[in-house]
């Protein structure tokens, strides 16, 4: 495996300079703003694992407009990596405040959802979904997550991120059959919605009830 082996996945990308992907790699800077509202919200009161996971949003954001601009395969796995590290945490601390689980508990749901993941992108094979694959199992745990009406903010917003993030998928999906009729294709769509999504979510998690309230 060559690291800097040059990538061209997405319709904007019509050459390997490093600005050949401008909207592409525009639009993360979504993550990063997602990222500056939250910790708006937040002070030193709030918990630390909070904090990371909007500092996290922000980290997605870095990675990805890194891939979009040099477009080689190490910066690939940096993209995913962010990703995976924030869709690992934000399980983990959701199942512990929202739906009060341990943490070991939590730590083995999130096990299971990471073989489930892999299985499903593994068996999963449709070349529609132009590499979705990967992130249909992180979908279905936000649905899942979602399933409670307690606390009931939390699961509203948790139900919106859960709506947006199906669109995401379609738009990341569509990009490559959309390149003849409009060149641009639609994953700076998956960058933007993907924004919503995670604070969406953050919103729910910040929703949850500390344990004095919880009693």
């Amino acid at each position: 495996m060559t690291w800097r082996a040059p990538l061209d996945l997405y319709c904007e990308r019509t050459d390997p300079g490093l600005w050949a992907e401008p909207v592409n790699a525009l639009t993360n800077l979504a993550f990063v703003l997602a990222a500056a509202l939250l910790l708006r919200r937040m002070d030193r009161r709030t918990p630390a694992d909070l904090r990371a996971l909007a500092g996290l949003i922000g980290a997605v954001g870095i990675g990805s407009l890194v891939f979009h601009t040099v477009a080689e395969r190490w910066a690939s796995v940096l993209d995913v990596a962010f990703i995976a590290i924030f869709v690992v945490v934000f399980l983990h601390r959701a199942l512990v405040r929202l739906h009060g689980w341990h943490n070991g508990a939590a730590a083995a749901a999130v096990g299971a959802m990471l073989v489930t993941s892999a299985a499903i992108a593994i068996a999963v094979r449709v070349p529609a979904l132009n590499g979705s694959e990967l992130y249909l199992g992180p979908w279905l745990a936000l649905i899942a997550l979602a399933v409670p009406k307690r606390p009931a903010a939390a699961a509203g917003r948790l139900r919106a991120a859960a709506a947006l993030f199906g669109l995401s998928v379609l738009l990341r999906s569509v990009d490559l059959t959309m390149c003849e009729h409009f060149p641009l294709g639609t994953h700076f769509g998956w960058h933007v919605n993907n924004a919503l999504v995670l604070w969406f979510a953050m919103r729910g998690l910040l929703s949850a009830p500390t344990p004095a309230e919880r009693g």
